[in-house]
């Protein structure tokens, strides 16, 4: 590979794409070897499980931004230097922040990583928000770079805690289930998750022909979802949590944007991008639902859910999550195998042993709200889902690379 493919390699998002697509295996890898120890104690807090599992989703949390990075950075929307800039800086920072989180389980002092990976991500999001994009998404990608900012301070101000005194801590924020730490969590989580739907929404609206009030009306409500979630929950959580009231306007018009991504899909999207939409726009109408309670109030939990840390809340919330997941997942295995003239045996195969692999997951973690299940059961979705994805974009590489030698 001679220098300029080199540069060509970063610049293009290609870096960018095998961290996120490898560093999402490996989280799905884990999730195959965790879930069964998390799912088999009573409360998650028994032996640190809740670190391990807000690891866990960190991993993966990255991973995602890792791919949208490389989505964003294969169009034309900035020049090529900038784009080299760009995807240097948030490839080190995710893995630093990845590995710091992994490895601070073991070793506390490691935690430094997390801050460091969080600020250099900053900078290359903020580079990116410094140069501005240009075409035709330019004006909703400077809408959403400033979310992945205000994400990355989030990260980088939650990583703090470590490092703080535990007794202002407490003060302040509450304990570690408490309602204003779970709400700086999901803040964390919305900026990046809710940044990533948006550009995959764009991809799918293009697509829409004639429909372009509804594709306007869609990229509306994501983008005012991504940047109103995050922003309340991190206004509960440091001043008043009256303020969770609100997050109604931004969790309504998300649900209204994924089902208009929904409605695109059915109409121009193939088998695996309307699984994903659909599994998007079922998580998130639950999560809305969940949203009631959640975070103590307006309603009660119910009583049947018990309480945070407890088994059946937890099954739900996991559930909840690996849908969004899953869902993201398959729009972007979708999308790399759109560009195949052709879909071989074995691709197809990975494609339905993805799908197996989804419906076993999310079946096995409803069943066990209602039914007791074996821990050793719950390895199996994740782990069908890793082969199906494994062979799909195996299958890619080897095409893409016959490609190449064709030319």
């Amino acid at each position: 590979m001679t220098p300029a493919n080199d540069v060509g390699f970063v610049s293009t998002g290609k870096l960018n794409r095998l961290q996120g697509w490898t560093t999402l295996l490996i989280g799905l890898a884990l999730s195959a070897a965790l879930d069964p120890w998390l799912l088999s104690a009573v409360n998650s807090d028994v032996g640190g499980g809740l670190a391990v599992r807000h690891a866990h989703g960190v991993v993966i949390a990255m991973a995602f931004l890792q791919l949208a990075m490389a989505h964003l950075l294969s169009t034309s929307a900035f020049e090529r230097p900038a784009r080299t800039i760009a995807a240097l800086l948030t490839a080190v920072g995710a893995a630093c922040y990845s590995t710091g989180y992994a490895l601070a389980l073991w070793q506390p002092a490691l935690h430094g990583l997390v801050l460091l990976g969080s600020l250099v991500n900053f900078s290359g999001f903020a580079f990116l928000c410094w140069i501005g994009p240009t075409g035709t998404y330019a004006r909703q990608i400077r809408m959403i770079l400033p979310v992945a900012c205000f994400g990355m301070l989030l990260d980088f101000m939650a990583g703090l805690r470590p490092i703080l005194p535990a007794d202002w801590i407490q003060e302040q924020l509450g304990s570690e289930d408490g309602v204003r730490l779970r709400m700086l969590r999901l803040a964390r989580v919305a900026a990046i998750a809710l940044s990533v739907l948006t550009l995959l929404y764009y991809g799918i609206a293009r697509r829409g022909g004639t429909d372009r009030g509804k594709a306007r009306l869609g990229g509306i409500s994501l983008a005012t979802g991504a940047v109103g979630m995050p922003l309340i929950l991190a206004l509960a959580c440091f001043t008043t949590i009256h303020a969770k009231y609100l997050l109604a306007i931004p969790s309504t018009a998300v649900v209204i944007g994924v089902y208009l991504g929904l409605f695109f899909s059915l109409k121009h999207g193939d088998m695996l991008e309307r699984w994903g939409w659909l599994l998007i726009a079922a998580s998130t109408s639950v999560g809305m639902l969940i949203g009631l309670y959640a975070f103590e109030g307006p309603f009660p939990t119910p009583e049947f859910m018990g309480s945070y840390n407890q088994l059946p809340r937890r099954l739900t919330r996991m559930a909840h999550s690996y849908s969004i997941v899953l869902g993201m997942m398959s729009i972007l295995l979708a999308r790399e195998l759109a560009n195949r003239q052709d879909i071989n045996e074995t691709a197809k195969a990975g494609v339905q042993l993805f799908l197996a692999g989804c419906v076993v997951m999310l079946t096995l973690l409803l069943l066990a709200t209602v039914v007791e299940m074996p821990p050793m059961a719950f390895p199996t979705g994740p782990i069908l889902t890793l082969a199906g994805a494994i062979i799909c974009l195996a299958g890619r590489i080897r095409w893409t690379r016959q490609s190449v030698s064709d030319e």
